[in-house]
Formats: C-alpha cells, sequence, structure tokens
C-alpha cells in the first residue's frame, strides 16, 4: 500500500525542518524512507547533491545521516557507554573519544552515569541517550521520530534546546512532532502532513498565521 503521495521537500545545512500532522499521515514512513528503511517506489532522494533512493540504511548512516526513531529502542541490557559505542562510525571524521565528549557535553546526565545499565535510566534520559547514540555517527543530517512523547514538559524543552544547538552547529534536522506549539518555536519550515501528502508548508512565523493551519493544527494559538 502507497502510504506517500507526490511529497516534495528540501532542507538546507544548519536548518531545522519540523513535519507536522495527525497520526497515520505518513511523517514516520517519510523518515524511514530517507534513512533507506522504507524503499520508495518512484520518486528522488537527493543528499548532498547525490541521487540515494534505495540507498541501504548503514550505506546512508556512512554518508552522514543519523536516524533516531520514535520509541528510543536503546539497548536496555548494555551501559550507556555501550550504547553510544552502538553508534559510533569510523571514518566520520571524529574520533570516538571525540563524540564521547560532545555527547556528555550535551547530555552531562549520560558521562555521570556512562557505566550504568540504559535500564535504569528514566524515559526522558533514555531519549537523550538515542539521540546521543544518533549524535556518535557524527551526521550532517539528523532525523528526530517524536522525540517529546510520554516525557515531562520541563525535558520536552532541554531537549529541544539540543535541537537549537545541534543546528547552530550545522546539522540539518528533519523532526516528526506531535507537539506543534514548541515545533513552531524552533523550525525553520513547517511541512503539514496529511494522508500522505504535504497539506501546507511554508516558513514557520508565516504558516503561524495561516488559518487553516492554525484550525487545524494549532487550536491553543490565539
Amino acid at each position: 500500500m502507497k502510504v506517500l503521495h507526490g511529497v516534495s521537500l528540501e532542507l538546507f545545512a544548519g536548518e531545522v525542518v519540523c513535519i507536522i500532522g495527525p497520526n497515520g499521515a505518513g511523517k514516520t514512513t517519510l523518515l524511514r524512507t530517507l534513512s533507506g528503511l522504507c524503499r520508495p517506489t518512484d520518486g528522488r532522494i537527493a543528499f548532498k547533491g547525490e541521487q540515494v533512493e534505495g540507498t541501504k540504511p548503514f550505506q546512508m548512516a556512512r554518508r552522514g545521516l543519523g536516524h533516531c526513531p520514535e520509541g528510543r529502542r536503546v539497548f536496555q541490557h548494555l551501559s550507556i557507554e555501550e550504547n553510544l559505542i552502538a553508534g559510533f562510525l569510523p571514518g566520520r571524521g571524529k574520533s570516538r573519544a571525540e563524540l564521547f565528549s560532545e555527547v556528555y557535553t550535551l547530555f552531562p546526565v549520560l558521562g555521570e552515569r556512562r557505566t550504568q545499565s540504559a535500564s535504569r535510566l528514566s524515559g526522558g534520559q533514555q531519549q537523550m541517550l538515542a539521540i546521543g547514540r544518533a549524535l556518535m555517527g557524527n551526521p550532517e543530517l539528523l532525523l528526530l521520530d517524536e522525540p517529546s512523547l510520554g516525557l515531562a514538559p520541563l525535558i520536552i524543552h532541554q531537549i529541544f534546546e539540543i535541537v537549537i544547538q545541534l543546528a547552530e552547529r550545522g546539522v540539518s534536522i528533519i523532526l516528526v512532532e506531535q507537539n506543534v506549539d514548541l515545533s513552531f518555536e524552533i523550525a525553520d519550515f513547517i511541512y503539514a502532513f496529511d494522508h500522505g501528502r504535504v497539506h501546507c508548508s511554508g516558513p514557520a512565523e508565516m504558516l503561524r498565521g495561516d488559518e487553516r493551519v492554525r484550525d487545524m493544527y494549532l487550536p491553543r494559538v490565539a
């Protein structure tokens, strides 16, 4: 069954693009297609100027794409440091020690507890670990699927602050998110999905004032 229909997106270095829309709109399928987990039946995907549709996930990771899937999916029986090692990719321009330092600077709690089992972390800390593991590949493009799901507001704001910091460093980010209000705060560009199609798109500030978007996705905005 075809899930996505005529979807067209573009993203520039250091830009945060947010994908919003109801459950079943095709948001997760989009990320899985970009990362190589789903093979497109038609259309083209270009990454850094090269056609990559049909490229396998491990090859996309080596090209500089990091994917943090919905549900965190950390290795519960492994330590925090072992989880991070699982995400490390040699030959991506930085040593493992450099990337450890960067991740532990972004998420100090992971450094403090690096020898502990991931199963002992809270939901928010496991989300930090999942993002940290993706960053161990030194990605140029990071896909984040529902990073705020099930987390306390304070943790959500911490994670979104990290997203902003990563973008300021030049990492491009595609964020699928149900927290629409926060998405509009950090995004440069918004794509609103519905039934596998782009319902509307544009700069975040412009769409925030769009009556169609406000009625469908921003009921709390005056």
